[in-house]
């Protein structure tokens, strides 16, 4: 008996040894630009060597995304956060990084439980922007006195909107900074019946970028999403986990404006703010490490009009 003890014992020991290692990483930024080229080439890219259509399993949400050939990641949680590590000296917690020609999007997956819909009734758009507006007008102050850039305006590109075929909810708003320059916000969530999948869509904002055309992108993307039988939002049943936030109160905790219905429910998106801090406090400039070779510049495929567009419908 106490031999059998010692061998399950051993082998418990070496399990947590070994999931140990597969998510540690190197906790630092590395400044120099050819040195963090060769640090991040040693991470497992997916759909970089053959890339081909196909779609991808998101593992925690029980759900699957499609891929297009010129598109390619790094999965969590190891990849992602040793990539953000390396690039930007923070940690991130992604299920999902995926590289565009011209974009990137940060996928990740609350297990958060069944998100009502019932407050989206008493969503205020035009509040929304007007606290996003006077958040950052109290943050250029102190931003100016750190000599650091600070925004300037915040402007809708699509307010808002609940999707109710794809149980999804999708923003894009534009932010003028200091120095003119533009950048673009696009986030999506998608429901499941046990939590949610976060899309955050960055763009390499350039003089001709459309970024109308981007924020439709970004919201195609998203609604691609299949969550697997038994975690479809319509799955849910009586007695399933109900999520403390309702979609109204989610939303504006990721615009970091203040929730709906319940005191202090900020708090509880202070970790996704933090995660993204570098998209919320600094224009992007270049998003990507590298870029594969002899890759258009197009967004993807295109339609009749021949403006860019992501992918495919999901059917």
């Amino acid at each position: 008996m106490k031999s059998l003890f010692k061998i399950i014992l051993l082998a418990l020991l070496l399990s947590t040894s070994f999931q140990t290692n597969i998510v540690a990483v190197e906790e630092k930024k590395i400044e120099n630009e050819d040195e963090r080229l060769k640090k991040l080439a040693t991470l497992n890219w997916y759909n970089w060597e053959n890339p081909k259509e196909h779609k991808v399993k998101i593992d925690r949400a029980n759900a699957e995304l499609y891929i297009l050939e010129n598109e390619y990641y790094l999965k969590g949680p190891k990849d992602t956060n040793q990539y953000s590590w390396w690039k930007w000296g923070k940690a991130d917690t992604s299920d999902l990084m995926l590289f565009g020609n011209g974009f990137s999007m940060y996928i990740e997956f609350e297990d958060a439980g069944y998100v009502k819909l019932d407050d989206w009734k008493d969503v205020d758009t035009e509040q929304w922007i007007n606290q996003m507006r006077a958040t950052a007008k109290k943050n250029a102050v102190i931003f100016k006195e750190q000599n650091l850039q600070y925004v300037k305006d915040i402007n809708w590109i699509y307010k808002p909107t609940f999707d109710d075929e794809n149980n999804s909810a999708s923003y894009s708003y534009e932010v003028i900074w200091d120095d003119d320059v533009k950048t673009m916000e696009s986030k999506s969530i998608v429901l499941g019946k046990s939590g949610y999948l976060t899309f955050i869509y960055v763009v390499a904002i350039e003089p001709d970028t459309d970024l109308v055309n981007h924020a439709k992108i970004s919201k195609e993307f998203a609604n691609t999403t299949t969550f697997y039988e038994g975690s479809k939002y319509s799955d849910y049943k009586s007695g399933d986990k109900i999520a403390a936030v309702g979609i109204g109160g989610l939303v504006a905790g990721t615009l970091g404006v203040k929730a709906l219905a319940k005191a202090g429910i900020l708090a509880k998106f202070l970790p996704f703010l933090a995660k993204f801090w570098w998209i919320i406090l600094a224009p992007i400039v270049a998003i990507f490490g590298f870029v594969r070779k002899g890759s258009s510049s197009d967004v993807a495929t295109t339609d009749d009009e021949g403006k860019p567009r992501r992918r495919k419908r999901k059917k």
